[in-house]
């Protein structure tokens, strides 16, 4: 299968009061077209740093980055969903969905009609009109998820996007990504904390360590996709061993 993301040896250094602080060293990683990959990892282990490199919105760095072949850039191909949602509060869910096609051109009739088949996708049209402060935390996540997938794109990266949501409405937002993902065949890179997400969701599962960023363990997972998979046995045995590996006990559990 072709690889959609190829990283080769990156670095991504800060400088600040004079100081350079590695955030990231030597990552290397692929993802192939059409997969789901999740990247797993303690606070400060550069997770955020690699995503914004890989969306285009940071290219201080070293090393080889490619979509398709090519460096990324910001552009309709690529859509990240960042943690806080990101919607405009003075906004409606209409235009809020609506705004990355007034960015990028595309308006009237056109643009209507694919703001309409989205929201009725993700079951939000009865919710059109309403603003962000009279939303739920899920209803305001698939808002945003509505509004990256309106531009078609074809890979969407994910800035752990489930975070501040309750358990269950955490649990239906993952469904509502694997649906998406089964839907649209497309290329997903999502950032977690949550060990029994990256297991549901990541096909190919990326361990980091932090101070700085790398990459310690990739762990191909043949049950992300599963939607009965949670409550199997294979499941929570995956789990604990991604567990014992971020707490540094198990350096090939899998």
């Amino acid at each position: 299968m072709k690889n959609y993301l190829t990283i080769e040896s990156l670095n991504v250094v800060y400088a600040q009061n004079g100081q350079l602080t590695p955030a990231l060293k030597d990552v290397s990683l692929t993802l192939p077209q059409g997969q789901i990959g999740a990247i797993i990892g303690p606070s400060g282990c550069g997770k955020s740093t690699l995503l914004n490199v890989v969306a285009g919105l940071n290219k201080n760095y070293q090393g080889k980055v490619l979509l398709k072949g090519a460096p990324p850039q910001a552009n309709n191909e690529v859509a990240l969903i960042l943690q806080e949602y990101g919607l405009l509060p003075w906004k409606t869910v209409w235009d809020n969905v609506r705004l990355g096609l007034q960015i990028k051109g595309i308006a009237g009739t056109q643009a209507a009609q694919r703001t309409e088949e989205i929201l009725k996708q993700l079951g939000l049209l009865h919710l059109r009109k309403r603003f962000p402060i009279q939303l739920s935390g899920g209803q305001r996540q698939r808002v945003a998820i509505a509004r990256s997938m309106v531009l078609h794109p074809e890979l969407l990266l994910m800035d752990e996007p489930f975070s501040s949501l309750d358990a269950l409405t955490r649990e239906e937002m993952q469904d509502l990504v694997l649906k998406v993902w089964q839907e649209t065949g497309l290329t997903i890179l999502i950032i977690t904390h949550n060990i029994e997400e990256a297991v549901f969701l990541g096909q190919k599962i990326f361990v980091m360590s932090p101070c700085p960023g790398i990459i310690t363990q990739e762990i191909a997972n043949p049950l992300a996709g599963d939607y009965e998979a949670r409550g199997k046995m294979e499941f929570l045995e995956v789990c604990n061993a991604l567990r014992l590996s971020l707490r540094g006990r198990c350096q090939a559990c899998l």
